[in-house]
């Protein structure tokens, strides 16, 4: 028999490593399960591993998720106390034929320190002698109660296939949900272009860490299997995109910016001699407490900056920060929506700048297309990527780029969706586009090049004050 001081030694040092699988489940699944995370599962594992996580996963076929869900629930149970973990998916045959016999399949795996505390049955995870325990529950119209009603110190809530949950289930839940520090963890294909998961994605992108999964980056996922879906549906198919790619179906006919083509120009590069030449114009869309963001784009040609994004800046503060890339960037003019950015123009003609107001309901350059400048400048995005504008590879300037909708007015112009009506779509306001749209606002003429013509007249992209030819 160990003495009691071998005794508190062993007892300090299986207290520490639970802790430290408690702080990371990729630990945990390598020395409790012996299992090697793909590098997919690594950034799964990771993210969830903080208390309140809020975790969304769109993914492509084959990649793990449905394993990944099944160690996590074993990883809850076994290193949290009063842990509860509620499972669920929008079918029995998920939750039956699939999730549950990873978590047995992993159960058996689990080590002898674990493993005599936990007890699998059909329905449940039990943790012996204690309150924890997982359930599964199926996510249906009929049962909207699926993720309520579950108290504990600790919550893990584990969505699968959540594309196709009922969204009563997550009205419901919503409390829940929202509960402090509970974990939320939601994968699934991106098989829906409505709902709770797709919200996670577009409108309430910031609530959540997003990850995505495409089956081509996966070493658990035969390359036999991508080249088949793409020989078989073409890599432009709805289905290669979202079996595949792990991507959102392509939008509707309506869409005014065709996704391949902005994805086309995310990451892209040009070299120096292909847009140095043209003249570098800011574009600034202001914006008020809430949920919008306030931006800053940079466009020099065919080439495109992403500046910042802020939220819940005052305008003194942005005026600032706009004076310090004019200089930083040496700009040729600067472009701000009048929306919001009143504010932020008068400061900015207080330091002695000349700011560009612009009114996005105001007349368009061609207004006998357009309905408004808006509408003309969002095109002329349009037609900027077709000539090969290039992006910074950011998501929710992807995202924000392909949410407007277009239509004809009744006099046949061309109209584009507002943002209280993209928002009702359950879309996020495409601000970081509206600040690539202000670089449209009007032809820009470098710095360099004006020396001329200021003698004669003073330079007004607006073309608010020309003189009158006699």
């Amino acid at each position: 028999m160990s003495d009691p001081l071998d005794m508190r030694t062993i007892r300090s040092v299986t207290i520490r490593k639970i802790k430290e699988h408690r702080e990371s489940p990729s630990l945990f699944a390598k020395e409790a399960l012996d299992m090697r995370p793909t590098p997919q599962q690594e950034e799964l594992f990771s993210a969830i591993a903080k208390p309140g996580a809020h975790v969304a996963v769109r993914s492509g076929h084959g990649t793990g998720k449905s394993t990944a869900l099944a160690v996590l629930a074993l990883w809850f149970l076994c290193t949290h106390d009063d842990a509860k973990a509620p499972c669920t998916a929008p079918t029995g045959h998920q939750m039956d034929d699939i999730l549950w016999p990873e978590v047995m399949k992993w159960h058996s795996q689990l080590h002898p320190f674990y493993a005599q505390n936990i007890r699998v049955t059909s329905e449940k995870i039990i943790v012996l002698n204690s309150p924890s325990f997982a359930v599964k529950r199926t996510g249906r119209k009929e049962n909207p109660e699926a993720l309520q009603g579950f108290h504990a110190t600790n919550l893990l809530f584990l969505i699968d296939e959540a594309s196709g949950i009922p969204e009563q289930i997550f009205e419901v839940a919503e409390g829940a949900l929202s509960t402090p520090d509970a974990r939320v963890l939601m994968t699934g294909n991106p098989t829906r272009t409505t709902g709770y998961f797709h919200r996670a994605f577009h409108r309430d992108r910031d609530m959540w860490v997003r990850l995505h999964f495409s089956s081509e980056d996966s070493p658990r996922v035969a390359k036999k299997y991508v080249t088949d879906m793409e020989k078989k549906y073409g890599r432009d198919s709805d289905i290669f995109r979202v079996r595949v790619l792990g991507d959102f179906p392509s939008a509707s006919v309506v869409q005014l910016i065709p996704t391949d083509i902005v994805e086309q120009a995310l990451g892209k590069q040009l070299t120096a001699d292909q847009y140095q030449h043209a003249p570098k114009v800011l574009g600034v869309d202001v914006a008020w407490y809430g949920d919008d963001r306030s931006a800053i784009f940079l466009r020099q040609g065919l080439c495109s900056q992403l500046l910042g994004q802020w939220r819940h800046m005052d305008n003194m503060t942005l005026a600032g920060v706009v004076a310090r890339l004019e200089d930083e960037h040496q700009t040729d003019a600067t472009f701000i929506d009048v929306g919001w950015g009143t504010g932020v123009i008068d400061r900015l003609r207080q330091l002695g700048r000349s700011p560009i107001p612009v009114n996005f309901g105001s007349r368009a350059k061609n207004p006998d297309r357009y309905v408004n400048l808006r509408a003309e400048m969002w095109c002329e995005i349009k037609e900027w990527l077709e000539s090969g504008g290039i992006l910074p590879s950011v998501e929710d300037l992807r995202d924000d780029l392909i949410a407007p909708e277009y239509g004809f007015a009744s006099n046949g112009k061309i109209q584009l969706e507002s943002k209280d009506d993209i928002k009702k779509r359950g879309l996020a306001s495409p601000d970081l586009a509206d600040a690539l749209a202000l670089t449209f606002a009007a032809p820009v003429m470098p710095k360099s090049h004006r020396a001329a013509m200021q003698k004669t007249e003073p330079y007004d992209p607006l073309n608010r004050h020309r003189r009158k030819r006699r």
